[in-house]
């Protein structure tokens, strides 16, 4: 049945793809939180609301039905944060969205396992941190938090929807791996894993002191397949922005960012890339088609003769992209070196020596960059 439903959602996307239609979104229902994650890239100081209200929400969710999405993810922050994620929830599944839901599981009660169980979503992903307390709070910053975080994985584990548990690593957790393989293994549960740390959408650098070295990268995947029983050749994992089949190299994004999908904040702009959050427009103060029309103009423009990426061999399989260009730059037509090093370990090449792009692009990064 999930082999079915995979390969469903590959042909919907492929389709989707072909005719630049948005299938999927994701809607950040407020990027408040209850934790203080080290290497959160939500920037929350310059994001303070008024966030959309209830009514607002299900305007929202009227919008973006006509638009024909069947695929939503409902994210945060942390959306059990809201206390109207009930209302919301219901008028959702009443639009007939298949409904993906981000959480920490912190804020998991019996009223809203008993909401879920009742009508349960399509799937359900938890961030892990850790598989005890001493990991695990190292990266929340909250004591106590792994105990909520557990009780709430009871509670959802009794819902009967899809679940499953993943884990950026990290430098907290990249010798830890072992340990939250055998969690998710005891609780019968599937367990993703990502080792890209991303910078903070406004451009903070403050999360990538946390990532793991660029040729640390390869080594861990392999250690991860050996755990999991993998034999053959390294392999990533398909990360959510893998929709590049049938992409060109020679525009800006390549995946399926304004293409297959797009994304909505906690204040209601559309944006086309979760990461990447301008250009943005008022999904409520513009009509639809001139969105899509112009979020369309954004993804598909060439990329630059100049910019450094231009004209790589490499670059249908880097980790490099406008989004991360732009966090780590300011400009989506520069660099971060990071991916660029990753990529170029994963095919058995020396990273290539970089000039300081962040010096090469003007822009105003406040008081939030280390």
């Amino acid at each position: 049945m999930e082999q079915t439903l995979s390969t469903l959602r590959k042909r919907l996307y492929a389709n989707a793809r072909r005719l630049r239609t948005p299938a999927m979104a994701t809607f950040e229902l407020t990027p408040t939180c209850n934790l203080r994650c080290h290497f959160c890239y939500v920037a929350l100081d310059p994001y303070k609301g008024p966030y959309l209200s209830t009514e607002q929400v299900c305007r929202v969710l009227d919008v973006i039905e006509q638009a024909g999405v069947l695929f939503l993810t409902l994210t945060g922050g942390e959306i059990f944060t809201r206390r109207d994620f009930p209302e919301i929830y219901r008028y959702a599944k009443s639009k007939g969205f298949l409904l993906t839901l981000y959480s920490n599981a912190t804020m998991v009660t019996e009223k809203i396992a008993d909401l879920l169980r009742a009508d349960p979503p399509f799937s359900i992903e938890v961030s892990i941190y850790g598989a005890d307390a001493e990991h695990y709070e190292a990266t929340t910053g909250i004591t106590g938090s792994f105990a909520r975080f557990e009780r709430g994985m009871d509670l959802l584990q009794s819902v009967g929807a899809p679940l499953c548990v993943k884990t950026p690593i990290s430098r907290i957790t990249e010798h830890h791996i072992p340990r939250l393989v055998e969690w998710s293994k005891a609780r019968g549960l599937p367990w993703r894993f990502d080792l890209t740390i991303d910078a903070r959408h406004d451009g903070g650098q403050q999360p990538t002191v946390y990532r793991i070295a660029p040729k640390r990268n390869r080594e861990l995947y392999q250690e991860i397949r050996e755990l999991h029983g993998v034999k053959g050749d390294w392999a990533p994992p398909l990360p959510e922005c893998s929709d590049t089949e049938g992409a060109n190299t020679e525009e800006l994004y390549t995946c399926g960012a304004g293409r297959t999908g797009f994304f909505i904040d906690g204040l209601g702009n559309v944006s086309h890339c979760i990461a990447d959050r301008n250009p943005a427009f008022p999904i409520l103060a513009m009509p639809w088609g001139e969105i899509w029309e112009q979020i369309g103009g954004w993804v598909t423009q060439p990329l630059p003769d100049e910019a450094p990426c231009h004209g790589c061999g490499l670059r249908h399989s880097c980790g490099n992209c406008p989004a991360r260009s732009r966090m780590h730059t300011g400009s989506p037509y520069l660099k971060d070196p990071y991916f660029c090093d990753i990529n170029h370990y994963d095919h058995g090449l020396e990273p290539i020596e970089h000039p300081d792009y962040r010096a090469m692009a003007r822009r105003q990064l406040g008081a939030c960059v280390a």
